[in-house]
């Protein structure tokens, strides 16, 4: 690109993609070697794989659509044509619907979502949406637990909001229903650097210079 008198490449990212990367060198992921990230934003879910410090991203970019994860084949219908996809059962949507409230126009159902888990968590209908979502989340985290083998998983958005309202909960649907949970436990943690996404881009941008210093600088 040429900016502002400033030539060079540019590079994109997926934001979960981005963070994921973020948080495996910076935060809750450091030290891991196969981090599984997933995470809520404003509507639906994303994941991504960290191996052995490189973003996995497939042979198109697109590797890791947990989103579309089927965890209910009942459940309400997908956008991808599915049913009960990750991606319509637990987020912040399918929460406020759960809990019997409505989603409103003037604040992000992230936010919504999240404020009602901190400050109205022992209402009964709220507290039984929480469990059933993460009944819901640790399904699929399950069965990717089973194909993925990661040491570590991290959470973003409403997942880790989740996550610290009942973590005894997530973690036993986790380990009750994956192969490599009941043989000993893969941690699950909530994400812990603000404006990760940011975070992850940065490092995107530095990783050529990382690679081969003398070419990237010329």
């Amino acid at each position: 690109i040429r900016a502002a008198g400033i030539t060079g490449p540019a590079f994109t990212g997926n934001d979960v993609n981005l963070a994921a990367l973020a948080e495996h060198r910076h935060g809750a992921g450091r030290g891991s070697r196969h981090l599984l990230c997933v995470a809520t934003g404003h509507r639906g879910v994303g994941g991504a794989l960290v191996l052995d410090g490189r973003l996995h991203t497939g042979s198109s970019g697109l590797a890791l659509e947990v989103g579309h994860l089927t965890v209910r084949p009942e459940g309400r219908p997908c956008h991808c044509g599915s049913r009960g996809c990750l991606d319509v059962e637990t987020d912040p949507l399918a929460f406020l619907t759960a809990a019997g409230r409505e989603p409103g126009p003037e604040v992000s159902l992230l936010a919504r979502a999240g404020e009602l888990l901190r400050t109205e968590y022992g209402d009964p209908a709220v507290r039984a949406a929480c469990e059933e979502l993460i009944d819901r989340l640790g399904l699929g985290l399950a069965g990717l637990v089973n194909i993925l083998n990661p040491d570590r998983i991290i959470l973003g958005g409403l997942h880790r909001a989740l996550l610290a309202a009942d973590p005894g909960r997530l973690r036993a649907v986790v380990a009750d229903r994956s192969l490599w949970g009941r043989s000993g436990g893969v941690p699950i943690l909530p994400c812990t650097l603000d404006h990760n996404s940011l975070v992850g881009a940065a490092e995107l941008a530095w990783q050529p210079v990382l690679d081969d210093p003398l070419h990237a600088l010329g």
